[in-house]
C-alpha cells in the first residue's frame, strides 16, 4: 500500500522534484539489492580449491659402513694387522661388539688382537709411530728417528726342520737298585757280596741304547764328568777342545728299584720218599741230589720319579723267571754258584747263560718294555730361554741366545715386537715388557751365544731391531 501511495504522490505532482530524485535513488539501489540477491541464490556452489601437490622428500643420506665392515674390507685388502690397531686406536671409540658381529669377525679371518682393539682401543697395543716426538729445546740437535718398521707382505710361520723329531725325547736316569733284602741269594749265587744293583742297572743301560724316544743321562759316575769339566775351564787345556761347564742336561724322570726276589723257587722229589721239596733254600744245597725241576726268579719293584718335583709319579713290578730240569745239580749252570761267580760281570754271556742270568734278563726286559712305554708320554719340562733379535736377515734373524743357554736346534721362538716396558711405580723396577706377538723362528746354526734361523711372520725392521725398542724371542716349549 506504501508503494501504491508513493507512486500515486508519484504520478499527481504532488511531491517535490528533489524529493522525486531522491525517492528515486533509493528505490533504484534497492532493486539492485534485490537482483544481486536472486542472482546468487540461483548460481550453483563454487568448488573447493585443489590440495597443492606434496613436496619431494629429500634423499635421504647413505649409512656409514660399520667398523665391523671396515676391517674386514681392510683385512681382506692384506693390510697389516698393526696398522689396523693403529687406526683403531687413533679413533680412540670403542665398540660394543653383538655375538654376530664377533662371529662375523672370525670367519672373515680377524685376529684376536684386532678385535680386541675393536672393543678397547685403548688398550690396544700400539705401533712404534703412535707415539708423537718430544719437542726438542730450542737450539737442541735432534737425534735421528729410526726408520719406520718394514714394509712388506705377511709371510707364513716357518715349518718344523725336517731333519728334527717334533717330539723331543724323554730324559731319563737310572739309579743303582738296592738289593739290602737279597744279600743272603747274592753270596750263594756269585760265592761273594756281588752289587747285582749296579750289575742290573748296566744291564739296563745297554738295553736302552735301543730306545727310539727316551735318552739315558749318566748320574752314577757324574762326578767323573765334572772333574773332567773343571779341569777343562783350566789353562792346561787347548781351547775349542776343552768341555764346558754348564751344559749338563737336566733329567725329566729319575728311576729307582728295589731287588726283593734274586732266588730259586724248586720242586725237589726224593728218591723214596713221598715228599716234594718247594721253596728251595741255598743253605740245603749241598744236601739235594735228586731229580728236580729248578725255578730261578727276580723281582724287582719300582718307582717313577719327577725330577723336578720328586713325585712318584708310578710304581711298577718287573719279575723275570728261568726253569731247568736235571737230575743232579752238576748239570746245571749255576747250581752251586760256582759257574755264576766265574762271570766277569752281569752283562758278560757267562752270566746270562745261567740260570739266574736268565731270570735276571726276562726282568730287565721287562723294564724296558715298561719305560719305553711310559717314559715317552711324560710332560716335557718347560724351558724359559728368552732373548732379543740382535739381527734381521734376509728370511730371517739371529737371536742373542745360543748353546750357553741352552738353545736347541729346531726350537720354536715366538717374536715380539716391543713397545714398551712394565715398571714397578714405586720402585721403578722393569716387571715385564709391553708387545705384541708378530711372528715366529725357528733355531737352526747354533752358536755359543747366538742362533741364525728361519722366520715368518709381519716384515721386521733392522732399524727398529737395533736403534728402536726391539723384538723380543721366546722359546714356545714342545
Amino acid at each position: 500500500m506504501q508503494r501504491t501511495l508513493g507512486m500515486s504522490f508519484w504520478r499527481n505532482g504532488r511531491l517535490p522534484d528533489a524529493t522525486k530524485r531522491r525517492l528515486r535513488g533509493v528505490l533504484t539501489a534497492f532493486f539492485a539489492m534485490l537482483l544481486a540477491v536472486g542472482i546468487a541464490a540461483q548460481a550453483p556452489p563454487a568448488k573447493p580449491a585443489a590440495p597443492l601437490p606434496p613436496k619431494p622428500a629429500a634423499p635421504r643420506a647413505a649409512a656409514a659402513p660399520s667398523v665391523v665392515d671396515t676391517v674386514i674390507e681392510l683385512v681382506k685388502a692384506k693390510m697389516s694387522e698393526a696398522r689396523i690397531i693403529s687406526s683403531l686406536k687413533s679413533e680412540g671409540k670403542a665398540h660394543k661388539l653383538s655375538t654376530a658381529e664377533l662371529l662375523k669377525l672370525q670367519q672373515a679371518g680377524v685376529s684376536d688382537s684386532i678385535i680386541d682393539a675393536i672393543e678397547n682401543p685403548g688398550a690396544a697395543a700400539g705401533t712404534a709411530a703412535d707415539a708423537p716426538p718430544a719437542a726438542a729445546p730450542a737450539g737442541a740437535k735432534t737425534a735421528a728417528a729410526p726408520a719406520a718398521e718394514a714394509v712388506g707382505a705377511v709371510t707364513p710361520f716357518p715349518p718344523d726342520l725336517a731333519d728334527v723329531p717334533a717330539v723331543r725325547k724323554r730324559r731319563l736316569t737310572i739309579d743303582p737298585f738296592d738289593y739290602s733284602t737279597v744279600t743272603t741269594w747274592v753270596h750263594y749265587w756269585f760265592n761273594s757280596n756281588q752289587n747285582i744293583g749296579e750289575g742290573i742297572r748296566a744291564m739296563l743301560t745297554v738295553r736302552m741304547q735301543q730306545a727310539k724316544n727316551i735318552t739315558l743321562l749318566e748320574r752314577a759316575k757324574i762326578n767323573g764328568v765334572m772333574k773332567e769339566q773343571d779341569f777343562g775351564a783350566s789353562n792346561r787345556v787347548k781351547k775349542g777342545t776343552n768341555a764346558k761347564i754348564g751344559l749338563l742336561t737336566g733329567a725329566d724322570a729319575m728311576l729307582y728299584g728295589d731287588i726283593v726276589i734274586f732266588g730259586r723257587d724248586d720242586t725237589t722229589k726224593r728218591k723214596g720218599a713221598a715228599g716234594i721239596v718247594r721253596s728251595f733254600s741255598p743253605i740245603a744245597a749241598g744236601a739235594m741230589t735228586m731229580n728236580k725241576e729248578e725255578k730261578a726268579v727276580v723281582g724287582i719293584n719300582l718307582r717313577l720319579v719327577d725330577a723336578e718335583t720328586g713325585e712318584v709319579l708310578e710304581t711298577e713290578e718287573a719279575r723275570g723267571e728261568s726253569s731247568r730240569k736235571s737230575k743232579d745239580y752238576a748239570g746245571l749252570l749255576g747250581g752251586t754258584g760256582a759257574a755264576v761267580g766265574a762271570a766277569s760281570s752281569m752283562t758278560s754271556s757267562n752270566f746270562q747263560q745261567t740260570i739266574i742270568g736268565e731270570a735276571t734278563s726276562n726282568a730287565v726286559t721287562k723294564i724296558v718294555e715298561y719305560l719305553e712305554g711310559k717314559v715317552p708320554k711324560l710332560p716335557a719340562k718347560a724351558r724359559q730361554i728368552e732373548g732379543r733379535v740382535a739381527s734381521v736377515t734376509t728370511n730371517g734373524a739371529i737371536l742373542t741366545v745360543g748353546l750357553d743357554d741352552g738353545v736347541l736346534r729346531g726350537d720354536r721362538f715366538e717374536i715380539l715386537k716391543i713397545n714398551g716396558e712394565i715398571k714397578d711405580p714405586t720402585t721403578k723396577e722393569v716387571l715385564d715388557i709391553d708387545a705384541v706377538k708378530i711372528g715366529e723362528f725357528v733355531a737352526d746354526t747354533l752358536r755359543d751365544k747366538t742362533v741364525t734361523g728361519l722366520y715368518g711372520g709381519q716384515p721386521m725392521s733392522s732399524a727398529y731391531a737395533t736403534t728402536g725398542k726391539g723384538y723380543a724371542a721366546r722359546l714356545i716349549s714342545k
